[in-house]
């Protein structure tokens, strides 16, 4: 009796481990969420344009201020992703596109996203538990912070990403997800635009002193505070701009300046413009000037900005930057790729 028990649990567990076996050699195929898979949890959607206009209306802030809106309700937002991180210059975020709105918004996640959500994939978004946060004019859904100077933080815990985070068809890239500016229309472009992929056609690449903000000479490595033209004779703690770089181990690992590259390469700030000699501009920024910036640890700081006065087309995520009062605006671009600039 005890050997037929025996060659009973023996068969059991070759079939369970035999089940294990070929779940692993097969797995199923990845659930692809839709809206049924919410709504059927009694949950609510909310367009990404709604959004952040509740978040405008929930907080009263003002555009550099520290706000944060918890949501304490059963709702959902998707948008298809429109960024990438694979090449450094976004970090730990996607930006989602909601076609029938034209909004987007950054979702704030964990490094190496493009690997789970690439561009052109729709995401599904609880946002019951998440945070809202305002960075300097920006609207982003995230955690909540636990530092007073951030409005939110990261979603990095791969648990919490599973409870919020959740994967729709991949719908793949098309031409109505980029929005096409030109010089015929930059001026009709306006703030509802932030967070989206936006082709500026025909821009200029404009090397100088910018007549608005913080008066910067680009190209540069500083935004919105003082800062020097790497030809400058000025010093900086002591030592000039040219004797800084070359003499900072750090920098000079990610790129360091030589007679070739001399200023033009994408590490720091590049203006780009349609009209820099707009006599509207003043210590806001004028609309057709816009400022590349690029991180030291995208792969593409070597890539050198394309001289003065060339005309580019270039494809970027808008975005905005103001100071702790909300003054000084200028309007940024992040690039997914080096290759997203194209000499005309």
């Amino acid at each position: 009796m005890k050997k037929i028990a025996m060659m009973l649990l023996t068969a059991a567990v070759s079939v369970f481990l035999t089940g294990c076996y070929n779940d692993f050699d097969t797995p199923a195929e990845a659930k692809i969420y839709t809206d049924a898979d919410f709504t059927a949890e009694g949950m609510t959607y909310v367009s990404i344009k709604q959004l952040k206009a509740d978040f405008w209306r929930t907080t009263g802030a003002g555009a550099g201020a520290v706000a944060s809106w918890e949501i304490n309700k059963p709702l959902y937002t998707r948008g298809k992703v429109i960024s990438s991180d694979r090449f450094g210059s976004i970090y730990k975020s996607v930006y989602l596109y909601d076609e029938a709105t034209e909004s987007a918004i950054e979702l704030k996640l964990n490094n190496g996203s493009y690997v789970f959500y690439g561009p052109g994939r729709e995401l599904f978004v609880k946002l019951e538990g998440l945070v809202l946060g305002n960075y300097r004019g920006m609207v982003s859904i995230g955690a909540k912070s636990g530092n007073p100077e951030y409005s939110n933080d990261n979603i990095e815990l791969p648990v919490m990403i599973m409870d919020h985070v959740f994967r729709g068809e991949e719908k793949g890239m098309t031409s109505a997800d980029t929005l096409v500016v030109t010089r015929e229309n930059y001026m009709a472009l306006t703030e509802d635009a932030l967070g989206r992929l936006v082709r500026f056609e025909n821009i200029e690449s404009k090397f100088g002193t910018a007549p608005w903000g913080y008066n910067n000479s680009f190209p540069n490595y500083f935004a919105n505070q003082t800062s020097y033209d790497v030809n400058s004779t000025e010093t900086l703690n002591g030592v000039t701009w040219q004797e800084l770089i070359q003499g900072t181990p750090t920098w000079a690992a990610k790129g360091k300046l030589n007679a070739d590259k001399k200023d033009t390469y994408f590490y720091g700030s590049a203006w780009f413009t349609y009209d820099a000699t707009d006599p509207g501009q003043d210590t806001n920024a004028a609309p057709g000037n816009y400022v590349v910036r690029t991180s030291g640890y995208a792969r593409f700081i070597d890539d050198p900005i394309p001289a003065d006065g060339t005309r580019v087309d270039l494809t970027a995520i808008l975005v905005k930057y103001t100071n702790s009062s909300g003054r000084y605006v200028t309007y940024q671009l992040t690039l997914n790729d080096g290759s997203d600039v194209v000499a005309r």
